[in-house]
């Protein structure tokens, strides 16, 4: 997954001249320019025990600055990011939601030297738990349709998590009149 942050209600927050106590270097070689965050996200690993879902998504963050119309990339940042997560049954749905269990980042490169990653860290973890997660867990919220044959539904359904799998258990029901 490839995701592009370019607007924030807060729009001066996408702006060199706002992160100039974060990062001192970018805004010393780039004052005042608006920047992006571009976002690309593996698919995750999943841990699936009793009772417990797990993820690890592995990701990239890098910072570009738009000057004159021109899109520069200046630094990158890795990331691993554990998580865990819920599911149940929504109508024909598997939906669920998941949270921030703790991250790692690291420097991978940077055309603006060395970033205090320490200082960075939190505006990160902030980043993920106020704009990430409620983007995820929306989606996770209308869930993914499970095959149904039309015309049926779930009714009862009980979710059991053990060892690597997921098991669905539910009564069925027919609508009649529906086709």
């Amino acid at each position: 997954m490839h995701w592009t942050v370019d607007e924030v209600p807060d729009q001066s927050l996408l702006n060199t001249a706002e992160r100039r106590f974060l990062i001192p270097q970018l805004y010393k070689k780039y004052p005042n320019d608006h920047i992006d965050l571009n976002i690309s996200l593996s698919s995750p690993e999943i841990r699936i025990s009793e009772n417990n879902i797990d993820a690890t998504v592995y990701a990239e963050l890098i910072i570009d600055v738009l000057e004159v119309g021109e899109v520069i990339p200046v630094a990158c940042i890795s990331l691993v990011i554990r998580g865990s997560g819920s599911v149940k049954i929504l109508q024909n749905n598997l939906a669920g939601s998941v949270k921030l269990n703790n991250f790692a980042m690291s420097l991978k490169w940077s055309n603006i030297g060395n970033l205090r990653i320490y200082l960075i860290k939190p505006v990160i973890w902030t980043l993920i738990e106020m704009v990430f997660l409620p983007y995820v867990n929306a989606h996770l919220a209308k869930g993914f349709p499970l095959p149904i044959i039309h015309g049926f539904t779930l009714q009862d359904t009980d979710i059991v998590c053990s060892a690597s799998t997921i098991t669905v258990c539910s009564d069925v029901s027919y609508a009649e009149g529906e086709t």
